[in-house]
């Protein structure tokens, strides 16, 4: 093959990439912060969602837990990331 079509090929991957890149960036939903008062509609609407507690067990132990939470230490969250579904809204506390 040509000199010209290889330094073409690598010239166009190179702009391909990170675009890419840039797309899958895009598509993916940014976190957003929510009010109690408006966690709180949620869970009285009984709206579809995947609530997670990611405080510490003493934390659970002294204050309680919301009803239906999960309970994933902050500490374990980045291990058990795969666990969680990817389809669903999620909300961390």
């Amino acid at each position: 093959m040509s000199k010209t079509f290889w330094i073409a090929s690598i010239l166009l991957g190179v702009v391909l990439i990170p675009n890419t890149w840039a797309l899958a960036r895009e598509q993916t939903p940014k976190p957003e912060r929510i009010a109690i008062t408006d966690l709180k509609k949620k869970l009285d609407s009984g709206e579809k969602f995947l609530l997670i507690d990611v405080r510490e067990d003493w934390e659970l132990k002294q204050d309680g837990a919301i009803a239906g939470a999960i309970h994933i230490p902050v500490a374990e969250l980045d291990g058990r990331m795969k666990d969680i579904p990817k389809d669903v809204q999620v909300v961390f506390y």
